[in-house]
């Protein structure tokens, strides 16, 4: 069996995964980010949720409009500080280990959900995309969540 099949048996692996993540989103956010962009990103999603925190209505089709409704939740309650909503999504995307390991496992087993989870947890590109305001992360994790059927609880349970 070795020291990878024991790995992929192990429950905590996928716990591992989420850390992981979680851990290269935090360095991504306040360390160093392979982006040439800064916290407010390219997208103008900044200006769109300081625009929606001061009651002004959404003013583009150009991009969709959730995320800056996400983004100006953070403005409304704390003041325009981008970091907040971003460590919201450095969290939030930590998560994704635990839900795609929830999608995989009753599909193909306990080994290759947890292989999953531990790709994505070390590999993902949106773990890169959390450290900046682009919809990226958020939406990735609202699609997965939505995409179980159990959730979190098959992860978990």
């Amino acid at each position: 069996m070795g020291l990878f099949g024991h790995l992929l048996d192990s429950p905590r692996t996928t716990y591992l995964a989420s850390a992981i993540s979680l851990a290269l989103g935090l360095t991504f956010t306040f360390v160093w980010a392979p982006h040439p962009w800064t916290w407010e990103g390219i997208d103008q999603y900044h200006d769109l949720a300081r625009a929606l925190a001061r009651g002004e209505g959404f003013r583009t089709t150009d991009v969709p409009w959730g995320y800056a409704y996400y983004v100006a939740f953070f403005y409304s309650l704390f003041g325009v500080k981008p970091l907040l909503p971003i460590l919201g999504q450095v969290l939030a995307n930590a998560a994704m280990p635990l839900l795609l390991f929830a999608l995989v496992k009753p599909l193909a087993g306990q080994r290759t959900a947890a292989l999953s989870a531990l790709i994505v947890g070390v590999f993902s590109f949106n773990t890169v995309y959390a450290s900046t305001q682009i919809s990226d992360a958020i939406c990735s994790i609202l699609f997965m969540a939505a995409e179980g059927e159990s959730g979190l609880e098959g992860a978990l349970g």
